[in-house]
């Protein structure tokens, strides 16, 4: 009996640890969405959202010294559910423990699927221990690997807040209007961000990096995505205009994939994507698709279609810290 009872419990564990589990749980399914303005039906809307953020002070004296921080938005790959055991794998044991040492420059406070996964307020070095559960990795690594690089001599923060499963249409925004997810995101970053100053950083933010949108592939969603991330970016500059860098937030856009996760209107979504990246000189988009990213080969004969491959997920975040570095370099 007590065995049987650890299994189950084991077994509840995984299911409530695994960014699929949540996918199925909070995605709003075809089935259930009707066409129309009548949109709330089977689509759970008001979220109950922790907003209460501790503060860890484990931060030096800035001494007024500028302070580049970065924002790290969106659903699951943007959470991190890809698997560090296959990183380690593809590239070897030696290359991986660069990734799991860290870097001591590149430091992250994050909040991830209202606090199943935190940093607790405290402010960590980037390190593989920074995704949506125990093993999982998310973009963070690989943008702290290039921005160590092109900035050694430089501490850069990275605010990561993200909402595995859930969409732009309903939760980010509501109608247009701010909503649950995008008030709590906005809580976070006061904080934080109000603590770095606390602190004497001329903390500053230069970029926001958007991993969002497979969640918004049904053809009602995506028809909407273009005018909510207008409406989405509108508010982003607009309620964090007194942290922006000189010249403005840059907006960095990865597209999604085109799994059989994203269809029917993965490529819908992605147009948006495109098409609102030139709209301003600060709006950025990357192809995911046309880069090459695989959603195809990890686990091995049992693929997680929703989920970036290891290494695909890595790129992810080079080619985030790669614009990120680029934008930089021009001021």
């Amino acid at each position: 009996m007590k065995n049987k009872l650890f299994l189950i419990l084991l077994l509840a564990s995984i299911l409530l640890t695994s960014c699929d589990f949540w996918n199925n749980i909070f995605t709003p399914t075809q089935s259930t969405l009707p066409e129309g303005d009548g949109f709330f039906e089977g689509v759970q809307v008001d979220l109950d959202m922790n907003m209460n953020y501790p503060i860890v002070d484990n931060m030096p004296d800035g001494e007024g010294k500028p302070l580049k921080v970065i924002l790290l938005l969106g659903q699951s790959n943007a959470s991190g559910c890809s698997a560090g055991l296959y990183l380690k794998e593809n590239i070897g044991e030696a290359a991986y423990e660069k990734y799991e040492n860290g870097f001591d420059n590149v430091l992250i406070n994050y909040c991830i699927d209202n606090h199943n996964s935190t940093s607790e307020g405290e402010f960590l070095k980037v390190d593989m221990t920074c995704g949506a559960y125990g093993g999982a990795f998310g973009p963070e690594v690989g943008m702290a690997e290039v921005l160590s690089a092109a900035f050694p001599d430089e501490q850069i923060v990275i605010l990561k807040y993200t909402m595995s499963g859930y969409t732009i249409n309903y939760h980010w925004l509501l109608k247009y209007q701010r909503g649950d997810i995008y008030e709590a995101f906005l809580e976070f970053v006061n904080t934080y961000m109000g603590y770095l100053s606390d602190k004497n950083y001329d903390a500053r933010i230069g970029a926001v990096c958007w991993m969002q949108g497979e969640s918004d592939t049904t053809e009602f969603k995506a028809s909407r995505y273009y005018d909510n991330q207008v409406k989405l970016v509108e508010y982003l500059r607009e309620d964090l205009a007194q942290y922006a860098e000189e010249g403005g937030i840059y907006f960095i856009d990865a597209g999604i994939s085109n799994s059989p996760y994203c269809e029917p209107a993965y490529d819908v979504v992605n147009e948006a994507k495109e098409l609102f990246s030139e709209l301003s000189e600060l709006n950025l988009y990357f192809s995911t698709i046309d880069l090459g990213f695989t959603i195809n080969k990890e686990p091995p004969g049992d693929p997680d279609w929703g989920h970036y491959d290891s290494l695909s997920e890595l790129e992810l975040g080079r080619e985030f810290g790669k614009r990120i570095v680029d934008i930089y370099l021009k001021k």
